[in-house]
């Protein structure tokens, strides 16, 4: 992983130096705000004057003015034009500040002061916003203009040598008015370590199919989590241990076996409190990780095969979620996390529809479609962190536990609710309210989440009818033909692994609660550059 660029934090802008900074940016909210008869307003208004008065649009985005009072002569105004409207949230702070870095880093700044207005009170009465974290999220998105993606970063420095800028800024000074320094402090410890996280996820997310192969997925984060207290690396690469341990993930990586250089691997990461008497939870997390999507023998045609190197952000968000809590420090919780990598490739050996093969559950699985991948390599794990946590409660334990699946499952989720993430709760997970501490979590830290409903359809859908199965994997048709499509694969999961028998009906001692959270619409930003691919979010690393 990269440095990050040195944050200094400042509650007033009196203790700001000069020399210290080689741009202002201002994020504020109402224009008005520039007229009032103080510091810094009144040298900001003066400078701003002359634009003000030939262009009527000023004030309502970003523009860069020269402002002989700040360092570097640059002020960036950057407006947010509201924070308490009916669907106003913390990503409108996000974005005036990604804006107005980004406009100063293309001016030539690279030590650029961030300064951020207060925000009126009137934001504390929007239903659906949580800004109590708005420092962090500015920050994050100061961090995000400066972030210089891997692939990137090697091809400045193999062509450049010592000249290539891998970082696009060198500091960031935060002026947060009326907010004490250990109040700053601790916003900047915890926005960097979610930063530190996230940079994990996009590093990988951002490789190519050949850059990024199961194996090179598993060093970059055997990699990062060398440095991090607390966090622990093991990677599993025998296919034989695999075809025993995970025989769906083997099953559905068989095509693959052609070439080693596009094995799976299943990488497990293990964080620990550094004070085990202040664990509150214990969370079992899954990653799928496929680094590249053909769809298997159900091939992807009609271009939709375009982007499946993304397949593997759920992995590198859990991968960057574990690292982001090492480097926290986290005392209230212990991490176990699963990830499963694989080439969903075609070839002479691939897993074909109409195979029955048994998940390590001993649930009989009749194979549908080999392009709904994602929800095989992650029953396995799932069943594995069942029994651990099992184990654990056999052994003494009163640690409550909970499994997560994260995974870019469904387009079906994009069409259900856009660019937002989804959650899918078994019965323990909704009586305990996980899902929605998802979604409360993603309100403040600018990644929102829906809380989509099981119901008693979709574990009927994929009951199997016959005495040769137990349950189906699928249908044939793409997700988004299908209704529910984004739900029913956590019915799936749950019947595979063997959930089903520890639902909300088998008492609360054996009651296991477990969270599937469908990244595939929260993953990628939803922008696509010309021909290029959509810009990637690092969701869910903050939340």
């Amino acid at each position: 992983m990269t440095t990050l660029p040195e944050i200094r934090t400042h509650s007033s802008y009196s203790q700001l130096a000069v020399g210290s900074h080689d741009a202002v940016v201002a994020v504020y909210t109402g224009a008005d705000i520039l007229t009032q008869q103080q510091a810094p307003y009144t040298d900001w208004e003066a400078a701003a004057a002359p634009f003000r008065q030939i262009d009527k649009e000023f004030g309502k985005s970003v523009v860069l003015v020269p402002a002989p009072s700040v360092g570097g002569g640059r002020l960036v105004l950057s407006p947010i034009d509201s924070v308490d409207d009916d669907t106003d949230d913390v990503r409108k702070v996000f974005d005036a500040v990604k804006s107005g870095v980004a406009r100063a880093i293309e001016a030539g700044a690279r030590r650029p002061a961030v300064y951020l207005a207060p925000l009126p009170a009137s934001v504390n009465a929007v239903p659906d916003a949580d800004y109590s974290r708005w420092i962090e999220v500015a920050l994050l998105a100061g961090l995000k203009a400066s972030y210089v993606t891997l692939v990137v970063r090697e091809h400045r420095t193999a062509t450049l040598g010592a000249d290539a800028v891998v970082e696009n800024l060198h500091s960031i000074d935060l002026v947060v008015e009326s907010h004490s320094d250990e109040e700053l402090r601790n916003a900047v410890k915890r926005a960097t370590a979610i930063e530190g996280g996230r940079r994990l996820a996009l590093d990988m997310g951002y490789g190519d199919p050949e850059r990024m192969t199961p194996y090179k997925c598993a060093e970059t984060i055997q990699a990062a989590a060398a440095s991090v207290p607390g966090l622990e690396f093991e990677v599993i690469k025998d296919l034989d241990m695999i075809k025993q341990d995970y025989p769906l993930l083997y099953h559905s990586a068989r095509a693959s076996f052609a070439e080693k250089r596009t094995w799976p691997c299943v990488v497990k990461l293990e964080y620990r409190s550094p004070v085990p008497a202040q664990v509150k939870e214990h969370l079992f997390l899954v990653g799928k990780g496929v680094t590249y999507d053909t769809g298997g023998i159900s091939l992807k045609i009609g271009g939709s095969m375009r982007g499946m190197s993304r397949d593997k952000l759920g992995a590198c968000g859990v991968a960057g979620f574990a690292v982001a809590t090492g480097l926290m420090q986290e005392t209230a919780v212990d991490l176990s996390c699963v990830l499963a990598f694989e080439r969903n490739s075609i070839g002479p050996n691939s897993l074909l529809p109409d195979e029955i093969v048994y998940s390590r559950a001993g649930v009989r699985v009749l194979i549908n479609d080999t392009d709904a991948e994602g929800r095989l390599v992650m029953t396995d794990p799932v069943a594995e962190c069942c029994e651990r946590i099992l184990a654990a409660r056999v052994a003494g334990s009163k640690i409550p536990a909970a499994i997560y699946t994260v995974a870019t499952l469904t387009g079906h989720v994009i069409r259900a609710y856009g660019w937002y993430g989804a959650t899918v709760a078994n019965g323990p997970a909704r009586r305990g309210k996980y899902d929605q501490r998802l979604a409360v979590s993603g309100l403040a830290y600018g990644d929102p989440f829906e809380n989509s409903i099981m119901r008693r359809e979709d574990h009927a859908f994929v009951r199997g009818r016959t005495d040769r199965e137990d349950v189906y994997q699928s249908n044939s048709l793409p997700s988004t033909l299908t209704d529910r499509g984004h739900q029913y694969p956590a019915a799936f999961i749950i019947k595979a692994s063997g959930l089903d028998k520890h639902s909300v009906g088998a008492g609360a001692s054996a009651a296991i609660p477990f969270v599937h959270v469908d990244i595939a619409g929260s993953a990628e930003d939803g922008s696509e550059p010309g021909l290029g691919l959509c810009g990637i979010t690092g969701s869910p690393v903050a939340t």
